[in-house]
């Protein structure tokens, strides 16, 4: 499909749902511009009747241009400004950053792991930002105007083709200079909003490392590069831009010579006595209108070709498709037990090029790197408290993450109490699923909603529920110590207000909260100290009980009572058991315990 097409189809999408509102404002408006293209019409007339001394008339041509600009902006103004403000404007902004959410929101795991986030925030806020502007311009400069060029050049030809004729000629050869310029400007363009989003991905890094670039003193060093980069973006910019200007101007004349050429011809129409005197007001006016409107246009084309760069970066990123499907219509497994079953899974995780970062669609390729895990088979149990140990990249958090479907296997299945993973509806079976993660994500809110998040309908919950998942995630006595808000207390953003250890324990009453049947932590206790450690050790106990526990472990306290441990090296299981078991057994599970990478 013709990429113009293809951009054009799906701008119309976005639009699509206010298609209604607009074909009101456009109905509005033709009717102001052919309405308001008769007052000229009325002022000429009236100049003739002054010169021929009748006052009645003109007091008559003068009253009725007066009703008729009474009409158009009081009235018809009204009703188009009220059509815009109630369907239209914030409606629109809200459709689009919706929309753009919720389409984010359809991408797996890896693909946002992929793709670097603060590029694809720039994108969209660039991406929403140009296609509200574009709609601005649409609506309040290029509808506008061209409904008033469509509508005097009608009325024109009514009056006189030959001047009407005229101003047609030098408008279209006006409009074919400019998409022609445009077409050649279009990549420079492009060039620039590559350059910007280097620029936005390059200040969301040292934002978020700020605190980085000041511990390592690099606060001058780290400014003046970002001032450097910047210098090289403006100067492509300046340059590209003064250079268009030079064209746009020397183009422009063009209108100047146009509008002055058809006014010369109507003047000697005037004189040749085809018309009357008067009306040499109606033809400047009708030709400021035709010729000034198509200057108004143009200039905006600037603004509209920076908007559809943006736009099109931005649709490109919402064509990405999903290499996950969550399968909504999947089987719902009632009743939900907890069993999984690995059977000859292999898993090799795609090097993907960033597909937004990397301008060349046609060379973008993903390849294979090698293996993470290797024919793998496991069983876990329904209620059974296992453990994931190995050494750092051994592919631990690989198996755990295929569980949760985050990847699909590249060979092999997984089963979910009997049925394949892929037949599984995968929304209901993550309700299910209880995660805490080595590093818990958190809001800038408050610690109930942070606990209540993984909730569908947190109106249903309890505080006798609340309460209990708060003192089974070990919680309580730092929420006692919160007098003025407690639960409500807002953590900041990332929850940069609490500790490590109150973090991992709300994100522990975070995944308690779900009631799940499938419980995962993911080096819980990694970076915690020993007190921190005790709590969350006695959180993950109390957690366990009644449900399949998965544990991939750093400390091999959390391990040690589990009801199997499965040693993970070079992507493989190498060795299963208890602790007592794999002591005698496994000599890769004594090194690790020797060389103290699963310490006590």
């Amino acid at each position: 499909m013709d990429t113009t097409k293809k951009f054009f189809q799906q701008v119309y999408i976005f639009f699509k749902p206010f298609r209604k509102y607009f074909a009101i404002n456009l109905t509005i408006m033709l009717c102001i511009q052919l309405i308001g293209a008769a007052t000229p019409y009325l002022f000429g007339k009236s100049v003739d009747a002054v010169a021929s001394g009748n006052i009645i008339l003109t007091a008559q041509f003068i009253g009725l241009a007066f009703l008729i600009s009474f009409f158009q902006s009081q009235v018809m103004w009204w009703i188009k400004e009220k059509n815009e403000i109630s369907k239209l404007d914030t409606h629109i902004e809200k459709a689009f950053s919706v929309s753009s959410l919720s389409r984010m929101l359809k991408f797996s795991i890896g693909q946002h792991i992929n793709e670097h986030s603060g590029v694809k925030q720039s994108i969209v806020s660039r991406g929403q930002g140009a296609l509200s502007q574009l709609m601005y311009n649409l609506v309040y400069g290029i509808f506008p105007g061209s409904l008033q060029v469509i509508a005097t050049l009608i009325v024109l030809y009514f009056f006189d083709w030959r001047v009407a004729f005229s101003a047609t000629l030098f408008s279209a050869l006006f409009i074919f200079v400019s998409f022609n310029r445009n077409k050649e400007y279009f990549p420079k363009v492009d060039t620039m909003r590559k350059n910007n989003q280097a620029q936005t991905k390059l200040q969301s890094e040292l934002y978020r490392n700020a605190t980085l670039v000041i511990s390592e003193a690099r606060e001058s060093a780290t400014v003046t590069d970002f001032q450097n980069k910047w210098n090289h973006t403006t100067e492509y910019t300046t340059n590209t831009w003064m250079e268009y200007l030079k064209t746009f101007y020397t183009h422009k004349m063009l209108i100047v010579v146009g509008q002055y050429a058809s006014l010369s011809l109507g003047v000697y129409l005037i004189l040749l006595g085809k018309h009357s005197a008067g009306m040499f007001v109606a033809l400047f006016s009708w030709l400021n209108a035709i010729f000034g409107n198509l200057i108004q246009i143009m200039n905006t084309q600037r603004q509209i070709m920076f908007q559809v760069v943006e736009i099109k970066k931005f649709f490109e990123l919402l064509n990405i498709s999903p290499d996950i499907d969550n399968n909504s219509h999947g089987k719902i497994i009632e009743p939900f037990k907890g069993e999984i079953v690995f059977k000859n899974v292999s898993f090799v995780y795609p090097y993907r090029a960033s597909k937004l970062e990397q301008e060349d669609e046609e060379n973008i390729t993903d390849k294979l790197e090698g293996h993470a895990i290797t024919n793998v088979s496991l069983t876990i149990h329904a209620g059974s408290k296992v453990g994931f140990v190995g050494v750092s990249g051994a592919g631990k958090s690989t198996i755990v993450n295929l569980m949760r479907r985050y990847y699909d296997p590249t060979e092999g299945e997984i089963f979910i109490d009997g049925a394949p993973l892929k037949e599984i509806n995968l929304t209901w079976l993550r309700s299910k699923i209880g995660n805490v993660e080595q590093k818990i994500e958190l809001f800038d809110r408050s610690i109930r909603d942070n606990i209540l998040f993984g909730i569908q309908d947190p109106t249903t919950i309890s505080e006798e529920a609340l309460s209990k998942a708060i003192n089974d995630a070990s919680l309580e006595e730092f929420i006692k110590k919160l007098k003025n808000n407690g639960l409500d207390t807002v953590i900041g953003e990332g929850g940069i207000k609490v500790s490590g250890g109150e973090r991992q324990r709300i994100g522990i009453a975070r995944a308690l909260i779900k009631n799940p049947q499938i419980l995962i932590f993911d080096e819980a206790t990694s970076a915690l100290d020993s007190v921190n450690e005790k709590l969350i050790h006695d959180a993950i106990n109390r957690g366990a009980k009644g449900r399949t526990t998965i544990i991939i472990a750093h400390r091999l306290s959390t391990v040690m009572d589990a009801d199997v441990i499965f040693v993970v090296d070079g992507g493989k299981v190498v060795a299963q058991g208890t602790h007592e078991e794999l002591v005698k057994s496994s000599k890769e599970y004594q090194n690790l315990i020797k060389n103290q990478i699963l310490v006590g």
